[in-house]
Formats: C-alpha cells, sequence, structure tokens
C-alpha cells in the first residue's frame, strides 16, 4: 500500500490518545481504507510518521529551488562533473542532516527523494549540503542565488 501524506488538526491529547480530524474527503476516505486494512491485518496496528507541516521548497524567482540550481550548476560547471551527479552526491551526503530517503528493500541502498517532494526544511539541508561541497572544493560563489 502506498503511503498516505495529509495535514490533520489536533483536536485533543490527553494520556497518551491523540484525536486528529480532517475535512477533505477523500482523505477520509484513504484512512478509512487504512484502518479497514490495519484492523484486519494487522492487529490493529499502524505505523505512523508525524511531522510538523512544513510548507513545500519554495520555487520561483529568489526561491530554495533555484538557489539549490544555481548552486549545482557553478559546482558542475567548476568541477566538470554533470549537473545530474552534483544533484545525486548533495542529496546523498544531506541525509545526514535529515534529507529524506527511501530504502531499497532488496539491497538495503538508500534512495534520496525527488527535490519535488521536500518541504523548507529539507531543502535547507540540501542547501547546507551544497555550500559544504562548495567550501571542500574551494569553490567562490558568493554572488550564487
Amino acid at each position: 500500500m502506498e503511503k498516505l501524506k495529509a495535514i490533520m488538526r489536533i483536536d485533543s491529547y490527553s494520556n497518551g490518545q491523540i484525536l486528529l480530524s480532517v475535512e477533505d474527503w477523500s482523505v477520509k476516505s484513504a484512512i478509512r481504507g487504512l484502518i479497514d486494512l490495519c484492523e484486519s491485518k494487522y492487529s490493529s496496528y499502524i505505523r505512523l510518521e508525524m511531522s510538523a507541516p512544513y510548507k513545500a521548497r519554495t520555487t520561483g524567482a529568489g526561491s530554495q529551488n533555484n538557489l539549490i540550481w544555481a548552486l549545482i550548476t557553478e559546482i558542475a560547471k567548476k568541477t566538470g562533473n554533470e549537473l545530474e551527479d552534483v544533484e545525486q552526491a548533495a542529496k546523498e551526503r544531506a541525509v545526514k542532516r535529515g534529507y529524506p530517503f527511501k530504502q531499497n528493500k532488496i539491497t538495503g541502498q538508500i534512495m534520496p527523494l525527488s527535490m519535488t517532494k521536500i518541504d523548507t526544511q529539507q531543502a535547507g539541508f540540501l542547501i547546507d549540503e551544497l555550500y559544504a561541497i562548495a567550501a571542500e572544493y574551494e569553490i567562490n560563489i558568493n554572488g550564487v542565488n
């Protein structure tokens, strides 16, 4: 089953019990299906990942996305590497900072997620790692934005 991501409102929390609510009917339906599956196959246990509802990474002029690609481009140009190689290396290194990834169940290898799936905090991890890579290669990135 595919992971479900939704932003929900915390209505109450007391003594280890949390009450969440959501207005979107498609989310309600997906949650009902997940609950039915968990009740029938997993003794009513569910795996839950929670975080604050960070905004998606910014795009457009002056955005995190533009800065990421400007840094990747500058590093690639100065090192002679392909853009995709710099991007992949930065993502892999940013995992230690908290950049999201999935793990191949067969090989155990981690695969960093696409930048289209990250939030502002995770984009910040990638930007920090790109600055670190630039510093390691002594690349002057002043004015890159």
